[in-house]
């Protein structure tokens, strides 16, 4: 086993723990320093344990939880209040007899959720999409997005039965070999057909940059007949970052209608809708400039209210402001005007005393963001965050507590980060103890 170095060039050479593909610095730095923890000898996913016929209410059915060594996937299903619906509707172990491609160690749920008890899985590594039924806990289809390159896709939003995006991360060099293989770009699919169908070409949102900087969209999100995607924007090696964008396109016609830079904030890769979809928030680490430390003057926390007249910042947190680590890369709303995110923490560099992770909720009214929750020792343990406002529920996978958990906070009378009360950490599948790290909701 190799285990992750401080230099930034380690990132792409981590041996046996490195997925295939590499997804934006904070993830790959999350699961190096993971991958070295855990060990070499990671145990197999458990067998699937079929769907769910709970009921869907105003918040859906409830959350996907992705559990992962960075080796192996298993795919849980929680209710909002943490009952465990099916501990493993699907897993890396699930192949060869469901999925014509079985899922690596390098999957994330839609930013956005579906309906209806489906489910959209991102394979980063394979550049693969995997649909689910949650209700008969069967794989309906999958779908590479690849086109002849490593496309190394962020999120999927669905716009209709018929017409889907996805995001692809990493830039193609050499396009013209195959259909749409332009890279760094939104791909248009068709999920009935499970085609590929069209692509939004996003180099016009660096228009000004120099042409070293590619694009790089991460997550996505749709309001009404908006998409907003935003882009990571970065060289090559990832080891110098423009600043960070929104770009908002068109649903209907899949043209760009505006593209707002965010001035000052680099290595944006968190993205969140407010309950009433007037305010979209956006979740900052800085750049990593050659080692594992983030610079924190490009880091932060903003708030955008949505107008006729595009995108105006509302409020801005800095890194300062929310603490001593990083911002990570989930937010969530708790409720319309309160976020939730995870922030980074780092071992101890140079002498420096180590720095834990944590879930800090910051309200829009103001008041000094607040600590709900600290990793007890390793960095880079609290993973994605995802709130039901509807229902009062916000979740947060954690990686380290009695072998991986995932936390429950109620939003109680009156919201505001102060409102916010644990309420319980529950396992999702313990048979295994793969450690949670993303979630998602159906």
């Amino acid at each position: 086993m190799r285990v992750m170095t401080s230099s930034f060039a380690s990132l792409y050479d981590w041996g046996p723990r490195r997925p295939a593909r590499w997804s934006p610095p904070w993830t790959a730095l999350v699961a190096g320093a993971a991958g070295a923890l855990l060990g070499c000898n990671a145990p197999a996913p458990p067998e699937d344990t079929g769907g769910t016929d709970a009921p869907e209410g105003p918040c859906g059915i409830g959350a996907v939880v992705i559990s992962s060594d960075y080796q192996s996937t298993s795919v849980g299903l929680l209710s909002w209040d943490g009952a465990v619906l099916s501990a493993s509707i699907a897993s890396s172990a699930s192949a060869p007899l469901v999925l014509s491609a079985p899922l690596s160690g390098d999957v994330t749920a839609s930013t956005m959720p579906l309906r209806g008890g489906r489910l959209a899985l991102v394979d980063r590594s394979a550049s693969a999409l995997t649909w689910l039924d949650a209700r008969r806990g069967e794989v309906t289809g999958q779908l590479s997005v690849a086109t002849g390159f490593t496309a190394n896709p962020q999120d999927y939003i669905e716009v209709s039965p018929v017409k889907a995006y996805v995001p692809r991360l990493e830039p193609n060099l050499a396009p013209g070999a195959q259909p749409l293989d332009g890279g760094s770009d939104v791909l248009v699919v068709d999920p009935e057909a499970r085609a590929l169908v069209g692509r939004v070409d996003l180099a016009p949102a660096m228009a000004g940059e120099d042409p070293e900087f590619h694009p790089r969209p991460s997550r996505a999100a749709l309001v009404e007949d908006s998409l907003y995607v935003l882009l990571t924007a970065s060289t090559l090696s990832f080891l110098e970052t423009a600043a960070s964008r929104l770009v908002e396109i068109d649903a209907r016609d899949d043209a760009i209608k505006a593209v707002t830079l965010l001035d000052g904030l680099h290595g944006c890769a968190g993205l969140a809708v407010s309950p009433s979809g007037a305010r979209l928030a956006v979740v900052c680490s800085g750049s990593f400039g050659g080692d594992a430390t983030a610079n924190l003057a490009e880091a932060g926390v903003v708030i955008l209210a949505r107008g006729e007249g595009g995108l105006v910042e509302e409020r801005r947190w800095t890194a300062a402001e929310l603490g001593e680590g990083s911002p990570g890369f989930s937010v969530a709303f708790a409720s319309e005007d309160t976020v939730l995110l995870t922030t980074l923490g780092h071992d101890a560099i140079g002498g420096v005393r180590p720095v834990h992770d944590t879930l800090t909720a910051a309200d829009l009214s103001g008041g000094a963001p607040r600590v709900l929750l600290r990793s007890k020792e390793l960095p880079f343990s609290l993973g994605e965050v995802r709130c039901a406002a509807a229902c009062g529920r916000c979740l947060v996978a954690d990686a380290e507590t009695d072998g991986g958990v995932v936390h429950r906070f109620d939003v109680g009378a009156g919201g505001g980060s102060r409102a916010l009360v644990h309420a319980g950490a529950f396992h999702v599948d313990p048979r295994v103890g793969l450690p949670p790290r993303y979630l998602g909701a159906f």
